[in-house]
């Protein structure tokens, strides 16, 4: 009986009050069930960097942060955020404004086709758009929207997605300086895919000083997440980074060579960076360039594969006046 009441209510309302007004008091119940979340975000967004790096950095490995005499990787990807703080950095962390970078050193040819960017959702013209392609924000990361048949989407869940991920940079996350000062944008881009329709193995170069020195192949990366770990000759190494490996021989790729050069000419002049490419048909696709993996917070197994790679990483002259 109650049911039967409560649904006749319903009817009633959805014939008697516009929708465009039941929409705006549902956003409004949303806004303040959000309050609590908001509050504790704002206060959580005036703790300095430093103890934020800290209270993370001690979180997930137990122990100080060693920024006097840094010796893991991690401890060096954190001294890098204080106080290496290189201009270009933000736009090469930009993936949009990073494509210029990239054509300009390697050929527009390693670029993935680009469909559109906007800087609000509701400008996304989707009925304009191919059948399938990938949204994203320029300055997160792992924020991503696959589409493979765009007349199934739910717009507007969607584009109320997006516009969350566009309020708040990638930096408060763990305060990693050079996303900090990115324009939030928009991007449209063709989806990728391998020979059997997924999501293709993503290649990340370690770069040290212009060198590759190590390379992270994910696979799986949105069901069961593994990766494997390689030396520039692709043969494995004995630890792992944050996720498992497959337990796999994984192939060598037959572009190889060309990823390790494309590396190594994007990496030239900076301590450390890793550039993630593609390989497509025998084609490479470039990716992103990030500047500190894991937000300097990857776990290592064993834990002394945290001190080998940090040997690999030769700090620069600290900057003064660059620290915030």
């Amino acid at each position: 009986m109650m049911d039967a009441c409560r649904e006749l209510v319903k009817s009633v309302v959805r014939v008697a009050v516009p929708a465009d007004f039941r929409m705006a008091v549902f956003q409004g119940r949303q806004q303040i069930r959000q309050w609590p979340h908001d509050v504790s975000q704002w206060l959580y967004d005036r703790l300095p960097d430093a103890y934020v790096q800290g209270a993370q950095f001690k979180q997930a490995h137990g122990r100080r942060l060693n920024l006097a005499a840094p010796a893991t990787f991690n401890e060096k990807l954190h001294w890098l955020i204080r106080h290496h703080r290189d201009p270009v950095m933000t736009q090469l962390a930009d993936k949009y404004a990073v494509r210029d970078y990239v054509a300009a050193r390697l050929g527009s040819s390693f670029l993935n086709d680009l469909y559109g960017v906007w800087d609000d959702p509701n400008a996304i013209p989707f009925d304009a758009l191919p059948e399938s392609y990938v949204l994203k924000v320029n300055h997160g990361s792992g924020q991503n929207i696959f589409c493979r048949e765009t007349a199934r989407l739910n717009r507007p869940k969607i584009r109320a997605q997006l516009a969350q991920w566009l309020r708040r940079s990638e930096y408060w996350h763990s305060r990693e300086w050079a996303y900090k000062d990115i324009r939030p944008r928009i991007l449209c881009e063709r989806l990728l895919s391998d020979e059997q329709g997924n999501v293709p193995a993503d290649y990340k170069i370690f770069c040290f000083n212009g060198q590759p020195g190590m390379i992270q192949v994910d696979t799986d990366r949105f069901a069961e997440h593994q990766r494997d770990l390689f030396d520039p000759e692709w043969q494995p190494l004995p630890f792992s980074l944050e996720y498992p490996p497959t337990g796999q021989a994984i192939p060598r790729p037959a572009t190889l060579d060309a990823m390790l050069s494309a590396a190594k000419t994007l990496s030239q002049g900076f301590p450390f960076v890793r550039v993630d490419l593609y390989s497509i048909r025998e084609r490479v696709i470039f990716g992103e360039m990030t500047w500190y993996p894991e937000g300097g917070l990857g776990h290592f197994m064993p834990e002394s594969a945290d001190r080998e790679l940090g040997d690999l990483l030769i700090l620069p002259a600290r900057e003064q006046g660059r620290m915030s």
